[in-house]
């Protein structure tokens, strides 16, 4: 009998597939339940901007046709929003692709990868398919340890990869430390700043992407799938220099953003009103999180992002479990090895309230 797993490539046969939150149908049809509340997997309880989805419904009509695979007028629009140099662009389908497609361009069985403890497991997994070797640098209070990432960069070292801020901690590097910390690494060793959460930090977002001229070595990956409320559609965006960018765009497969999600992107960068009210609304619930830990006497690691990382003190699969039940899903973070831990992603007031009471019933 032909044993195909030994014929794939790398480490494949390694990675145990990525375990998605469970989603709302799924929970529904399982426990029988009508009304089921997701807060496992940070998405964006607001819904879409309704420009974003004004203009999803007029790109539906034209969907027959490819969509542009350079995304001349998004790239466009980040520049008139934001500066960033068309040409220092790379399109996504999720900044989950581009994550892939950086470590497909430069990891490999030569090389080693540094990867802070408790970071994304795609990074791991994009690491082991390479063949590559793993550096797990331990976290100080659940936040990136910046000076032992800088101690363990050795000769063989290709990459360092860091979520900022984190996932799935939620905690956060601040600017300055950062930005020092990037100008210190060796332009041989690229530095991939995974920022998926960047917007919710408010006053304290992380301008990374002006460091690209110093740091030639910076690679920013941003996506508009959490603040943005884009999930659904896929699609992300990298910056880094012109030459990095070529490369990566080499490998890139031809039309891999589609055409909807192009056209949502480019409605919802003209939607300040939204974003701002996204964001605003995320900080004011965080804040009602904290309280109420604060008053049961739970543990939640600060957070910049829109979940929040609780420590029940005890083993929490029962928890999740029982709120599952009732309607509320949640994520267990076993495996990571936080088994008296919850992520629990940040919903609407109203969501929240329910997940309160939930929790005042079952601890």
């Amino acid at each position: 009998m032909v044993n195909y797993t030994a014929m794939a490539n790398g480490g494949l046969a390694q990675i145990r597939p990525y375990q998605a939150g469970k989603p709302i149908e799924e929970v529904k049809r399982e426990l029988g339940l009508e009304h089921v509340v997701k807060l496992a997997s940070n998405e964006n309880p607001y819904g879409i901007s309704p420009r974003a989805l004004k203009a999803c419904t007029e790109m539906l009509a034209n969907c027959h046709y490819y969509p542009d695979s350079h995304g001349f007028y998004l790239k466009q629009k980040l520049h008139e929003k934001f500066g960033f140099d068309p040409d220092c662009i790379t399109l996504g389908d999720g900044s989950n692709e581009l994550i892939n497609l950086i470590f497909q361009t430069f990891v490999n069985d030569k090389v080693n990868v540094i990867i802070p403890e408790l970071s994304f497991v795609v990074y791991n997994m994009e690491a082991t398919i390479a063949n590559a070797g793993v550096k797990t640098i331990p976290l100080k209070n659940y936040t990136v340890d910046l000076d032992a990432v800088l101690a363990a960069i050795d000769d063989r070292t290709r990459m360092i990869v860091l979520t900022n801020p984190g996932n799935p901690t939620g905690t956060a590097v601040p600017e300055k430390k950062l930005h020092a910390f990037v100008k210190k690494v060796p332009h041989e060793v690229l530095v991939v700043l995974d920022e998926a959460y960047n917007e919710f930090q408010g006053k304290d977002f992380v301008h990374s992407t002006d460091w690209l001229s110093e740091c030639p070595n910076l690679i920013v990956c941003r996506t508009f799938s959490k603040a943005y409320g884009l999930a659904g559609l896929r699609i992300g965006y990298m910056l880094s220099n012109k030459e990095i960018a070529s490369l990566i765009n080499r490998l890139r497969a031809p039309f891999n953003v589609n055409a909807v999600a192009q056209s949502a992107a480019l409605a919802t960068l003209d939607d300040d009103a939204y974003l701002n009210n996204v964001i605003e609304k995320n900080a004011a619930e965080r804040e009602r999180y904290a309280a109420y830990c604060a008053k049961k006497g739970l543990k939640m690691i600060p957070s910049k992002t829109n979940f929040v990382a609780i420590d029940f003190g005890r083993e929490v699969k029962n928890l999740y479990e029982a709120l599952l039940k009732k309607g509320l899903i949640v994520r267990p973070m076993g495996g990571y090895g936080l088994d008296t831990i919850l992520r629990i992603s940040i919903g609407t007031h109203e969501e929240n309230s329910l997940l309160f009471a939930a929790l005042d019933e079952l601890v």
